[in-house]
């Protein structure tokens, strides 16, 4: 079980680059290379809100594609018509 707790953990992307992420693990920040399969997906996750991603700390690498259908499997409330444009920012009243 302690393999388990040293290498695998999840991370708060920071920051999200053409070709890489920064992420914050266990206090400490990582650069993760993205590739054609993960990309996009990364780039559709956090346009939706979702920062939270699977790291394997000892590889330096995402431990699964995060794809549209997986996230409405895992999060249906991301389909619903109720929350649509909630990320987005409000108009300043004036």
């Amino acid at each position: 079980m302690n393999t388990f707790k040293k290498d695998l953990s999840f991370g708060l992307i920071k920051e999200v680059g053409e070709d890489d992420i920064l992420v914050n693990v266990n206090g400490q920040d990582m650069e993760i290379q993205l590739d054609d399969s993960t990309r996009k997906p990364i780039y559709d996750a956090t346009e939706e809100g979702l920062y939270i991603v699977p790291v394997d700390v000892k590889n330096k690498k995402l431990l699964m594609t995060v794809d549209t259908e997986t996230i409405y499997e895992v999060f249906p409330e991301a389909d619903l018509k109720e929350l649509k444009g909630a990320t987005e920012d409000y108009p300043k009243s004036e």
